[in-house]
């Protein structure tokens, strides 16, 4: 398997990461990606929350 799902797997289900148990992931408009291209995505979203780099938005 690849570093990338790797390391996200890691961050999403590992001790030392979210400890994740149920999650769903919608690809969005574009289909065509690769497990290594949506791993190296989820690392840089969870990467981004960590460091406070994201915006609140409530939706009603």
């Amino acid at each position: 398997m690849s570093t990338y799902v790797e390391s996200a797997k890691e961050l999403l289900f590992g001790v030392n990461g979210l400890r994740a148990s149920n999650i769903k992931l919608y690809p969005g408009t574009s289909r065509e990606v690769t497990a290594d291209e949506a791993a190296a995505e989820i690392i840089k979203t969870i990467e981004a929350v960590i460091e406070g780099d994201f915006e609140e938005c409530n939706v009603d």
